[in-house]
């Protein structure tokens, strides 16, 4: 009888891993971010611990807010074509170096035009570096993009409208990003709406700065995915109506303790939503300012909650089945996943 492999760092890394909530201006590596400063002229800190503290929230962040304050050092060095291509380009390969088969990352083009770069011009420059990773790296990427809650719904449609003109070069879905607390889900109803009509699909932050209200909100305007949607925990007519909407739910354990979305890992509703039968995926938010990969993440719950293989193996094909590609390239995926599940068992 051949024994179950153990479930360590390394095996877990070579495992064939999905991810499909990474935001890319909070997953740049300090190497990238020094070749982006290199563009411009700006200055870093010359040491890395150093770099690292100043873009690295720590676990005891007082809130989203407090955590969204690492971004600005990065998004500073996202305002050239150059700039753009370089982060596209390292987000592709620390998800290969991570052992992930498929990864959507997500963005905000609307931050990266504070030098004279349009929405369109910034997204186009983001999409040449993750297609030019993915031929380097073999990974499929493609990108969500994200319009922020707190600007004006004008800019928001134009950056859906955009975005939707590059559907046939990797840009897959759309997203609302930024302060859930002070933006309700309500309030986005009008973008979302002339989102929607591109045909481009949506997943919403939802319930992880906010109330359960929002997670509501989002499922009934049509959101697909939930990214977060931690507060749903305690309000099963919620989760029920995120079970009845076929909805996938992007949890993202180390931002949630960092962010206090959850107190403490011991208070992550995974077991809770699983039991209640919601298509929970499990991914790192945002790799460097959580200073986290997905093999972290999936280590961290096999100590905290027991995750083994086979629990794995459901959130990678849960992934897969949330995932906005189309059911061949799902189908490649599930291959990949099925073949080195055999090979744990």
């Amino acid at each position: 009888m051949s024994q179950v492999k153990p479930f360590t760092e390394t095996a877990v890394r070579q495992y064939p891993k999905v991810e499909l909530h990474c935001h890319l201006d909070g997953s740049i590596s300090l190497a990238a971010l020094r070749k982006m400063a290199a563009v411009t002229g700006a200055t870093l800190p010359a040491d890395d611990a150093d770099l690292r503290q100043l873009v690295t929230a720590p676990l005891d962040t007082v809130s989203l807010i407090d955590y969204l304050k690492r971004f600005q050092v990065v998004t500073d060095l996202m305002q050239t074509p150059e700039q753009l291509r370089i982060a596209g380009y390292d987000m592709v390969q620390t998800a290969a170096e991570d052992g992930i088969i498929y990864l959507e990352t997500r963005f905000a083009p609307a931050i990266f035009t504070e030098k004279g770069l349009s929405i369109k011009e910034a997204l186009a420059a983001t999409l040449e570096g993750l297609h030019e990773g993915t031929k380097h790296f073999g990974i499929p990427v493609n990108a969500i993009v994200c319009a922020m809650r707190d600007r004006p719904v004008d800019e928001c449609i134009e950056v859906f409208q955009t975005a939707a003109e590059f559907a046939d070069q990797g840009v897959v879905g759309l997203d609302f990003a930024g302060d859930e607390f002070n933006h309700p889900a309500l309030e986005l109803s009008e973008a979302v709406k002339a989102g929607l009509a591109t045909g481009l699909p949506f997943t919403l932050h939802a319930g992880e700065a906010g109330p359960v209200d929002n997670v509501a909100v989002s499922l009934t305007m049509g959101a697909k995915r939930i990214g977060h949607g931690v507060h749903m925990s305690g309000f099963p007519a919620t989760i029920q109506q995120a079970k009845r909407a076929g909805a996938t739910i992007e949890m993202c354990p180390t931002s949630n303790v960092q962010t206090k979305a959850v107190d403490g890992y011991e208070n992550f509703p995974l077991s809770e939503f699983l039991s209640a039968g919601l298509k929970v995926t499990i991914n790192t938010d945002d790799r460097t300012v959580s200073n986290v990969t997905l093999t972290d993440e999936f280590v961290t719950l096999h100590e905290k909650f027991g995750l083994n293989w086979s629990l794995m193996e459901q959130l990678t094909l849960n992934a897969i089945d949330g995932a906005f590609i189309d059911d061949a390239a799902k189908a490649k995926l599930r291959e990949k996943v099925h073949a080195a599940s055999e090979a744990t068992a």
